[in-house]
């Protein structure tokens, strides 16, 4: 199997997932909301922050991987994938298979990540 379609096959993959994982937590909260608890006391109402402190941040995660994969699964289609989106040169196979999503190579990724230096 070539090497874009194992790619793209994991990518779809991970889509699934995260769709799937995303639709979870909509229909856990549609079933929270419907069903309130009766009594509560001040760790209950702790614990239910905590836990929707915790579940936002994993619907944002998953968000956002979904829109990154979203967006390498179109480049698979228009057939640019694996090249780099700032550069144009092509993404090494090993970062791609650690992560396929990514649209940069390694340092196109290191200038995104580089602080922005404050201006005087």
């Amino acid at each position: 199997m070539p090497v874009t379609k194992q790619l793209a096959a994991k990518l779809r993959q991970r889509n699934a997932e995260l769709r799937a994982l995303l639709q979870q937590h909509a229909g856990a909260a549609v079933g929270a909301s419907e069903n309130p608890p009766d009594v509560l006391d001040f760790k209950d109402v702790a614990a239910e922050d905590r836990q929707a402190i915790i579940d936002e941040a994993t619907l944002a995660n998953a968000t956002a991987e979904l829109h990154q994969i979203s967006a390498a699964l179109r480049r698979v289609d228009d057939g640019s994938y694996g090249e780099c989106l700032d550069c144009g040169e092509p993404i090494d196979e090993r970062r791609l298979f650690a992560m396929p999503a990514t649209p940069f190579c390694t340092a196109c990724q290191a200038i995104h990540e580089r602080p922005a230096m404050p201006r005087r």
